[in-house]
């Protein structure tokens, strides 16, 4: 069986990591892949889901700058002249399917994203809601939409890391159902981060919490969406408690939360992993843990040209005529 696992250093806006991972869903079974990984971080961003109204988990100060100032056009048509600009197969130093490397984590950690995809939130008055409190900069995030149902999440290049499987439904015909998905992914994740002693459970609908003072605690997020024969479950982890900081500051109380949550607001209900947590050992450990589940020794690492060439041909159409458009993200 053909599998793939990598690391993404390369920098990409927002909406073109999701498409990204629309693309190779579509195009896995199609390639002869039965199983792949990815291990990615995200710039500054709300990210909505699929069925979510904006107006509905969005702080309304945040969602009327984006729409009435103009910004979200102006990053979005920024992302996609930079994106068309860009030669994303034969530039290796820009590959994203790139295997794990020793400097993962300081890689990631230098990541600068362009200027003109964020801005300082200085036109509100000082009793704003989204006021700094001396803990981050005011920046401004884009506002995206994927392609997978679930609630709302916020990301930012130093305060998460996200995770991506692929998986045939050929390989893993059980899969097929929505529970026994979730459970076997986030089964996954639950014995990866052991292996860093950390005791977490599965909690809600996809949730993964952890213990706190006696109090149950999310750390990571998750939903799934199928394509051409393929499952596609992608979460993310908090790396950092300033990343809770910000979501209290951009989005509403969702409109709807797991039982556990009991009303609690974004403070008190999700908390960060600590800080010797190590990224490169969760990636590393996640792909070992993955192709065990599949019989196997180890994900594949070899470059396919082909597979990346239609990969990127697609997550590019995908970008200009879906992710990259004001009238998806913000959909009815």
């Amino acid at each position: 069986m053909r599998t793939f696992s990598f690391v993404q250093n390369s920098l990409r806006s927002a909406a073109f990591n999701l498409a990204i991972e629309e693309a190779i869903g579509l195009h896995l079974v199609s390639s002869g892949y039965g199983a792949g990984l990815r291990i990615w971080k995200n710039s500054f961003s709300i990210v909505l889901g699929l069925s979510e109204k904006a107006e509905d988990t969005i702080l309304p100060e945040i969602l009327q700058h984006f729409q009435e100032s103009e910004l979200g056009r102006k990053i979005l048509s920024k992302d996609l002249e930079s994106e068309k600009n860009q030669n994303l197969v034969q530039n290796q130093n820009d590959n994203v399917f790139q295997k794990p490397t020793k400097n993962f984590h300081s890689n990631l950690k230098q990541e600068i994203f362009e200027n003109d995809q964020k801005t300082k939130i200085e036109s509100f008055k000082s009793d704003s809601k989204i006021e700094d409190q001396n803990r981050f900069t005011k920046e401004f995030p884009a506002i995206v939409r994927r392609a997978s149902g679930g609630g709302t999440v916020v990301h930012h290049p130093q305060e998460n890391l996200n995770f991506t499987f692929f998986i045939s439904l050929d390989v893993k015909p059980e899969l097929y159902k929505v529970k026994e998905s979730y459970d076997y992914f986030l089964s996954l994740v639950l014995e990866t981060l052991k292996r860093q002693t950390l005791d977490a459970s599965f909690r809600g609908k996809s949730d993964l919490a952890v213990l706190e003072n006696g109090l149950e605690k999310k750390i990571s997020g998750n939903a799934q969406f199928r394509k051409k024969g393929a499952v596609v479950h992608h979460g993310t982890l908090i790396l950092k408690p300033s990343l809770i900081e910000r979501v209290s500051k951009l989005l509403k109380h969702p409109p709807e939360e797991p039982e556990y949550r009991k009303n609690r607001k974004h403070t008190d209900f999700v908390t960060s992993l600590p800080e010797d947590f190590s990224t490169v050992k969760f990636g590393q450990d996640l792909s070992h843990v993955f192709a065990e589940s599949l019989g196997l020794s180890k994900m594949g690492s070899e470059s396919d040209l082909r597979f990346q060439k239609v990969v990127f041909q697609e997550a590019k159409l995908l970008f200009e005529n879906k992710y990259s458009r004001m009238d998806f993200i913000f959909r009815d």
